[in-house]
């Protein structure tokens, strides 16, 4: 009887952990959609934070930046810990950092003027 409770406890585990495993794999993949870009400036003592236009994630691999009179497009990967790795258009060879809340991301790309730009997800 007491090997039952044993390997019963032993199931419940595995299920448990592999459980755990699963949602956290899950969380790698961002959400499809909208993020919004700012930055800060500390500025008289505060910061102020500034709009830096947004960029689209597609279904497709594919993303759109509109932060210009004219949107650029480009592609985007995503890497084992959640993070973007983008290809073409005006993120090129940027990176946008997964951070500890949820879609949220730290960006940065060669062109950038401001050094690192805080995206979250607004539609």
């Amino acid at each position: 009887m007491k090997h039952k409770y044993l390997r019963l406890g032993a199931i419940a585990l595995l299920l448990f952990f592999g459980n755990m495993v699963k949602s956290q794999s899950n969380n790698g993949a961002p959400k499809m959609g909208k993020y919004g870009c700012t930055v800060a400036k500390y500025s008289g003592g505060s910061y102020q934070y500034i709009p830096k236009g947004s960029f689209t994630l597609k279904k497709d691999g594919t993303y759109t930046y509109a932060g210009f009179e004219k949107p650029s497009n480009g592609k985007f990967t995503v890497d084992e810990k959640g993070n973007l790795h983008f290809k073409g258009g005006y993120l090129n060879d940027g990176t946008a950092e997964k951070i500890d809340r949820p879609n949220k991301f730290f960006l940065v790309f060669p062109t950038i003027p401001d050094h690192r730009w805080t995206c979250g997800l607004v539609q």
